[in-house]
């Protein structure tokens, strides 16, 4: 490490050892506490500015997928903005998200606003996007009484499972791409009554209060434009929705090269689309809920069916090789978004 020593490798329960191709002992997430008593945040941001010019978080995410730093202690979310700005990235910029979040510093939010009882399934941060972070860092503010663990699964590990028992579903995959539909209703810039967002949420960062609909349009769809392999419709437009609602479409890479090691990955948000439409019971069409909400799975690029077998194959592989990163409250995990899966547990607390 550093030659100031602040952090140091640390034990740490949840880790597991990463099955080949990885070396035998490669630790899943690594772990990283203080080296001793007494750490401030400034020695501790200093490290991780050192550590990322050198090189060594890159090597380090190369190597394990993700870093756990224990016991830093961080006190709220402005003390976890300063730690993850210390490592010299570039913010990612949300375009058109479809999970509404709340700005609780700078460049920091929650990770969404479902509720406690629903988990958030496997998938890569924005891999129904072309436009990801390389990057995702939470941080826990309050430890939860049970549960609220965040499963995570190397992806490169999974695309190569998957390509050994089903050669023929990566092929068609990485033929024809896969297939994602968002919906978002006309609504506010501040509603908080759904953890989806609304047009306006998602697209709407330029519109103004004062502009008409066609106006509105106009600056939401320049807006969808910086995605360039988005397709959208207008649709339920009325004298009580001049604006209308939005659907939008994405055709996307089933697997991604990682830009460092070349290393290919299983990257994109199809797991979460199938257990989601599998739990709200719309896997097949017309894919509608029993209140008549069209809530799809993923497709092939083609729009056609990708069989059960395959996603039901992806989500053994993906608990087979998880880890279920445990919180204590000041701690922050630092993942790879191109090698690694994130989800989340329901919780109490």
């Amino acid at each position: 490490m550093a030659a100031a020593h602040v952090l140091r490798p640390a034990p740490y329960g949840p880790s597991i050892s990463l099955p080949a191709p990885y070396p035998e002992g490669t630790a899943f997430p690594l772990s990283l506490s203080p080296a001793r008593a007494g750490v401030s945040l400034d020695d501790i941001t200093a490290e991780i500015r050192e550590l990322a010019a050198s090189g060594r978080i890159s090597g380090l995410l190369d190597r394990h997928g993700a870093v756990y730093f224990q016991d830093l202690g961080l006190k709220n979310a402005h003390e976890f903005s300063k730690f993850a700005h210390a490592f010299g990235w570039l913010p990612h910029e949300d375009i058109g998200n479809p999970v509404r979040r709340t700005v609780l510093a700078k460049n920091v939010a929650t990770a969404n606003e479902g509720p406690n009882t629903q988990p958030v399934y496997p998938h890569n941060e924005f891999g129904l996007s072309p436009h990801y972070p390389a990057y995702v860092l939470f941080y826990c503010v309050t430890a939860p009484e049970t549960g609220g663990e965040t499963p995570i699964n190397n992806s490169a590990i999974l695309y190569n499972r998957l390509k050994l028992k089903h050669p023929e579903f990566v092929e068609e995959a990485e033929k024809k791409g896969v297939k994602y539909q968002l919906f978002h209703p006309n609504g506010p810039k501040n509603q908080t009554t759904s953890a989806g967002t609304t047009v306006l949420q998602a697209y709407g960062r330029h519109v103004l209060d004062s502009d008409d609909p066609e106006t509105a349009r106009q600056k939401i769809e320049k807006e969808i434009r910086r995605l360039p392999t988005a397709t959208w419709r207008w649709e339920n437009q009325s004298a009580a929705n001049p604006l209308g609602d939005l659907r939008v479409w994405q055709v996307l890479p089933v697997a991604r090269d990682h830009p460092r090691t070349g290393q290919r990955a299983f990257f994109n948000n199809i797991v979460s689309r199938f257990l989601n439409a599998d739990n709200a019971g719309t896997l097949l069409p017309p894919h509608l809920t029993g209140d008549g909400k069209y809530q799809p799975p993923a497709f092939y690029g083609d729009g056609s069916l990708i069989p059960r077998e395959y996603l039901d194959s992806a989500v053994k592989f993906i608990n087979e090789t998880r880890a279920m990163v445990t919180w204590q409250a000041g701690d922050v995990i630092l993942i790879d978004n191109h090698y690694v899966q994130h989800a989340r547990e329901p919780w109490t607390g």
